[in-house]
C-alpha cells in the first residue's frame, strides 16, 4: 500500500450490504432502500460517536444510535456483478452504482449517463493525503444546483459557495452573508443535467462544504466535504428533489403535529418581560387585543422573566416583575393565549444554583472535574451536560416543578447552540467514556429539546407538546419548531430570510418561521412592517419579536395609521388556517413541506427565475414584494396547472402582473384540481371557526382532494377521533359533481361550493 494507490478488498458480502478493506481502513456500503445507499469509511481505532439525527423508528434514546445500525431500515437486494476490481450494483429506476476498488471510488449513474462520481485519483483521506482533517471529494457538473444544508443565507441555490456547518449565536446576523448561522444540518440535494441526488454525512462535529468556490489545476471541476469527524458515514438518495427530501425526512424521524393553537398569531418581544413591571405590561397586551379585536393562541416570554439586577438566570422567576405567576399564567390560558417561556441551558457562575448543580457534577467539564467556563449572557457560566442521565433528569425536573406545574404548556429553547469550541471541554458521553463536548454541540442541543419534551408529554399526557428551539440538527424535528433567529429590521433580510425559511423545508425542518419585521436594529418602518405580515400569513410561525435599539417594541399596534392593514392580515391568516393546518397534517403524515419553492413539484426551467414565491401546500402559490416603494409583482405560474385568482382562472406557463400594495391583503393563487378549506367566519378577539370548502375545478377530467382537522390539542386523532374527509370531484363540461366520504370518527358536514371563477353547476352527491 502506497499514498495514493490504495487497493480494497471484498471482506464480507451479504445480500444487503459488502464491505472491504485495506489496511487499516474498512469500506462498508448498505443499500438502505431500493434508492438509498449508506456508505462508511473508518479507521479501526476511530471513535465512531452515535448518531441522533437517523431514527427512522422514531424510538428516543438519551444514548443515541449506533452508526452502523440498520434497524428500522426497509433494506435492499440490488443485483451484483464484479470484474476485476469493478464492482456493479443496480438499483430500480435506471441507477446502477460502479465501484472501482482501486481508492474505494464510486461512480453513480442514471439511466446510463453518469449522475456523479468521487473525484479521482483519489476521494477519501485514507492516510492523511489531504492533511489531517476527514474529507470526501465528488464531481462538480457546470450549471448544477444545490438546495438544502439548513438555515442558509444568500440564494436558495448554493451552489459555487462555501459553507460552515456548525451552531452559532449570530445576533443581528446579515441574511444575506452570513454563516455559519444556527443549525448543523450536512444535507443537502444536488439537481444537474442527468437528474437529482441527495447527500447526507452523519456527523455532529464541525463540518465544511465547498459547493464549487474552490478550483485546483490537478483535477476537473469537484466539490467536497471536510469534517473534523474521524470517521465518515454518509447517506446517498436517488430520485426526484421531492422523493429525495422525503427520504431523508423519514430517515430522520417523524414530526410531532403541533397543536393547533400555535398556528395563530403568537407574540412576543424583549421590551415587555424587560420593564420593571412585566406582569402589567402583559395585561395590558391582552386590553390592546381586545382594543383592535385581535386573535392570539401564544406568547414567547423573553427571558427578562428570569432577571436578577440586569442578568438573566434560566428557572428562575422575577416575583417583583411578576407578583402572581400563576394568576398570570391562569389569566392567559382563559382567553386562549399559551404562555410559551424561554429557558436557557447554560447557568450564570452566580445563579443561585450554580454551586448546587457543580457539586453534583452536572455541568460540561475540564479534565479536571471542574466546570468549564465559557462566556454567556453578559458574564460567565456553564452549560448543562446532557448526556450525564442525572442531568437530564435535573432539567426535566426543573421545566416541570418552576414552569409546568403553574399551568404552561409549552417550551422555548433558546441561546442552545452550546458554543463550546474548547477541546479540552468534556461531556459524560454515551458509553461511560468522556467526549469532546466540542464534537457533539448539536447533540447537546437535541438532548436539551428531548428533555423539556420529556417534562412536558409526562405533565399533561394527553395535551400535544408545543416546543421552540433556535438550534440543533435534524434531529430537533421530533420534538420542536424553530425559527431564523436574530434577523435585522431592514429589506435585505426579509428578502433573504424568505430564501432562510425555504432552505430549512428543503432541509427537512418543516415547521418554521421568522421574527416577522425584525429582531435587531430600529423599529421596522410601516411598510417592512406590513411586508414582513403578507409574507408570514403563509408560513408555519406567525410571529412578530424584537429588540428594537430604542427599547421599544415591534406589536401589531406599532403604527396606529395601518392597525385596520395588519388586522386585515391577520384575519386573511384566520381564513387559511384551516388549509394551513391540513398542511401541517400532510407535512406530519407524508412529508410534505408545508412551504416550499415551486420548482420541489413542477419540472419548470422558468421557475428558477421566480424565487420570490413560495408553495403553501401543493394548493396555494403567492408571490411577494420584497423591495422597499414596489408595489406590482411580475407572478410567473408554474405550467402544467390552471391557476385561479378571484373570479379569474389562468393556464401555467404565463406571468402575471400583480398590484400588491402593503397596506393590502395578500393575493394568492389556487391550483386546479383541488378542494380548499377556509374559515369564513368573522375575524376577532374571540373568534369562532365556519369551515366553507370552495372546488376549485379542472376543464376536465377528475381528481381527488383529502381534508383532515380534529380537536387541535390532544393525541385523539392517533385512533382516528379527527376528521378526514376524502372529496371525489368529476369535472365535465356543463357540471362539476362532488362525492365525499368522512374516515374519521368525528361528525362533521361540508358546506361546499364551486370557486365563483367557473360558472358551472356544482352537484353534490
Amino acid at each position: 500500500m502506497s499514498k495514493f494507490n490504495h487497493l480494497f478488498e471484498t471482506s464480507k458480502d451479504a445480500d444487503t450490504f459488502t464491505e472491504y478493506y485495506c489496511g487499516s481502513n474498512t469500506a462498508r456500503i448498505d443499500f438502505v432502500s431500493k434508492s438509498c445507499i449508506r456508505v462508511a469509511i473508518y479507521k479501526s481505532e476511530a471513535d465512531m460517536l452515535p448518531t441522533f439525527s437517523v431514527n427512522p423508528d422514531n424510538v428516543f434514546s438519551k444514548k443515541g444510535r449506533h452508526k452502523l445500525s440498520t434497524d428500522g431500515f426497509e433494506l435492499y437486494s440490488p443485483e451484483k456483478n464484479s470484474s476485476g476490481n469493478i464492482h456493479s450494483f443496480a438499483l430500480p429506476d435506471g441507477v446502477k452504482i460502479e465501484l472501482n476498488t482501486n481508492n474505494f471510488l464510486l461512480t453513480y449513474y442514471k439511466d446510463n449517463s453518469v449522475l456523479f462520481s468521487d473525484r479521482a485519483p483519489l476521494a477519501y483521506n485514507f492516510e492523511n493525503e489531504f492533511g489531517r482533517q476527514t474529507y470526501h471529494y465528488i464531481t462538480r457538473m457546470a450549471n448544477e444546483r444545490i438546495f438544502g444544508l439548513g438555515d442558509k443565507g444568500g440564494e436558495l441555490n448554493k451552489s459555487g459557495r462555501a459553507f460552515r456547518i456548525e451552531t452559532t449565536d449570530p445576533m443581528g446576523y446579515d441574511a444575506k452573508e452570513s454563516d455559519p448561522l444556527y443549525k448543523h444540518i450536512p444535507f443537502y440535494i444536488c439537481e444537474n443535467s442527468v437528474g437529482c441526488y441527495g447527500l447526507f454525512y452523519d456527523t455532529s462535529d464541525t463540518s465544511y462544504f465547498d459547493l464549487g468556490k474552490e478550483i485546483n489545476n490537478y483535477y476537473e471541476p469537484y466539490k467536497y466535504f471536510k469534517t473534523e469527524d474521524n470517521c465518515l458515514v454518509y447517506y446517498v438518495f436517488f430520485g426526484t428533489k421531492l422523493s429525495i427530501l422525503q427520504q431523508f425526512a423519514s430517515l430522520c424521524g417523524k414530526q410531532p403535529l403541533p397543536p393547533k393553537w400555535s398556528f395563530d398569531y403568537c407574540a412576543s418581544t424583549m421590551a415587555y418581560t424587560d420593564a420593571p413591571k412585566s406582569q402589567e405590561r402583559m395585561y395590558e397586551f391582552i386590553d390592546k387585543l381586545r382594543e383592535y379585536d385581535l386573535s392570539c393562541g401564544g406568547f414567547y416570554l423573553s427571558s427578562g422573566y428570569t432577571s436578577i439586577g440586569n442578568q438573566r438566570y434560566v428557572f428562575n422567576w422575577n416575583k417583583e416583575k411578576f407578583p402572581d405567576i400563576e394568576k398570570f399564567i391562569s389569566d392567559f390560558s382563559a382567553k386562549g393565549i399559551e404562555i410559551i417561556p424561554n429557558i436557557k441551558p447554560a447557568f450564570l457562575d452566580n445563579h443561585p444554583m450554580y454551586s448546587e448543580i457543580a457539586d453534583k457534577g452536572f455541568f460540561i467539564k475540564n479534565p479536571d472535574g471542574t466546570p468549564f467556563i465559557t462566556e454567556f449572557w453578559d458574564g460567565y457560566g456553564s452549560y448543562l451536560d446532557f448526556t450525564n442521565d442525572d442531568a437530564f433528569d435535573f432539567w426535566e425536573n426543573k421545566v416541570a416543578h418552576t414552569l409546568l406545574d403553574y399551568g404552561i404548556t409549552a417550551t422555548w429553547n433558546d441561546n442552545n447552540e452550546f458554543d463550546i469550541k474548547d477541546s479540552d471541554a468534556l461531556a459524560s458521553g454515551f458509553d461511560g467514556s468522556a467526549v469532546k463536548a466540542c464534537r457533539i454541540r448539536p447533540i447537546l442541543t437535541n438532548l436539551m429539546v428531548a428533555s423539556s419534551y420529556q417534562a412536558q408529554i409526562k405533565k399533561n399526557p394527553d395535551l400535544r407538546p408545543f416546543l421552540s428551539t433556535r438550534s440543533g440538527s435534524i434531529a430537533i424535528r421530533r420534538f420542536a419548531q424553530t425559527w431564523s433567529g436574530d434577523n435585522r429590521t431592514e429589506f435585505s433580510d426579509l428578502r433573504y430570510c424568505h430564501n432562510i425559511g425555504l432552505t430549512m423545508s428543503l432541509s427537512g425542518l418543516y415547521f418554521y418561521g421568522h421574527d416577522l419585521g425584525g429582531f435587531s436594529g430600529d423599529m421596522p418602518s410601516r411598510e417592512l412592517l406590513l411586508r414582513w405580515l403578507q409574507h408570514g400569513i403563509f408560513e408555519p410561525r406567525l410571529t412578530i419579536h424584537s429588540w428594537n435599539s430604542d427599547g421599544s417594541a415591534t406589536m401589531p399596534w406599532s403604527y396606529h395609521d395601518i392597525i385596520r392593514s395588519v388586522r386585515s392580515l391577520f384575519a386573511q391568516r384566520k381564513r387559511i388556517l384551516p388549509y394551513l393546518y391540513n398542511c401541517a397534517y400532510n407535512a406530519v403524515e407524508n412529508e410534505i413541506p408545508i412551504n416550499a419553492p415551486a420548482f420541489l413539484y413542477y419540472d419548470d426551467e422558468e421557475l428558477y427565475s421566480h424565487a420570490d414565491s413560495m408553495m403553501l401546500g401543493r394548493d396555494i402559490y403567492a408571490c411577494f414584494a420584497f423591495d422597499e416603494g414596489v408595489n406590482k409583482v411580475h407572478a410567473y405560474l408554474p405550467k402544467g396547472d390552471n391557476w385561479y385568482l378571484g373570479d379569474k382562472v389562468y393556464q401555467g406557463g404565463q406571468t402575471i402582473e400583480l398590484s400588491i400594495a402593503p397596506t393590502d391583503k395578500m393575493p394568492y393563487f389556487v391550483r386546479s384540481g383541488c378542494v380548499l378549506p377556509t374559515d369564513e367566519e368573522e375575524y376577532g378577539f374571540n373568534s369562532k371557526e365556519k369551515i366553507v370548502f370552495t372546488v376549485y375545478p379542472l376543464e376536465k377530467g377528475s381528481f381527488e382532494s383529502e381534508f383532515f382537522t380534529d380537536d387541535g390539542r390532544s393525541f385523539n386523532y392517533l385512533d382516528n377521533n379527527c376528521v378526514h374527509l376524502v372529496f371525489k370531484v368529476l369535472c365535465n363540461e356543463n357540471t362539476v359533481s362532488v362525492t365525499f366520504e368522512n374516515k374519521g370518527n368525528m361528525d362533521f358536514n361540508p358546506q361546499i361550493r364551486l370557486t365563483k371563477a367557473d360558472k358551472r353547476k356544482i352537484v353534490i352527491n
